[in-house]
């Protein structure tokens, strides 16, 4: 999607606009005192019990690349499972999975969601993210020792049941130095940015979800489901 000029033109634009309306905050975010944290932080014992259902059923999960149809450097294997899409669920596994797409309605300015597995010995090298229209959340659901976020000097470890906030647009890095995968669930929030920032946020991402190939992402992950989960109910 970025690699048209006229995309990356528009993100830009909007990008300096989120920034001045959002001003200069902490990175990682707190995330205590949001209440939308406090529902999923409560819920996520039930979220992680029906992961597990899934697991223990034999489903499977294509590589990020296979869903988002782009490399994102990572090493060792990325998995995902896509429930969320263009502000709205999205994806085959929502009959699966109702628990936690009911317990992602109560994420105001959800954007994108998705199971995100990193194998053992999986690292994604320092990079940066492209859109500062959005913040990056990663709820704890299987997090074993050795597994950390790095956003900037901050070192984060992942914690079950535990929610980071944080602006992708800065240097970061993930990594599981464990012998076991690391699960989180990993959201695309709306982020905050006051009147009209928020207005012209909101349009940016309208116009850039219309391009195909971002939209491809559901039919996508529907379509390695039905390769990978043809016997898991």
């Amino acid at each position: 999607m970025l690699r048209d000029r006229p995309a990356r033109l528009l993100l830009g634009l909007n990008n300096a606009l989120v920034a001045r309306g959002s001003g200069d905050e902490a990175n990682p975010r707190p995330v205590d005192d949001l209440l939308w944290n406090q529902r999923l932080v409560e819920r996520a014992p039930e979220l992680r019990a029906e992961w597990f259902r899934f697991r223990t059923a034999g489903g499977r999960l294509p590589r990020i690349e296979d869903v988002l149809g782009e490399h994102q450097g990572n090493t060792e294997v990325w998995g995902a499972g896509l429930l969320w899409s263009r502000g709205r669920p999205a994806g085959p596994l929502l009959d699966r999975f109702p628990l936690t797409v009911d317990a992602l309605r109560q994420v105001p300015g959800l954007r994108s969601a998705l199971w995100s597995v990193l194998a053992p010995g999986t690292e994604l090298p320092e990079h940066t993210g492209p859109d500062a229209g959005v913040l990056r959340y990663h709820l704890g659901i299987d997090c074993p020792p050795h597994c950390a976020l790095r956003v900037g000097d901050v070192e984060v470890p992942y914690r079950d049941g535990v929610g980071i906030l944080f602006d992708d647009t800065a240097p970061h890095a993930a990594w599981n130095r464990s012998s076991v995968e690391r699960v989180t669930l990993f959201c695309e929030i709306e982020r905050p940015a006051g009147w009209p920032a928020s207005a012209v946020n909101r349009l940016t991402h309208s116009l850039l979800e219309r391009d195909p190939r971002y939209g491809a992402a559901p039919e996508r992950a529907t379509a390695w489901d039905r390769s990978l989960n043809r016997t898991v109910g």
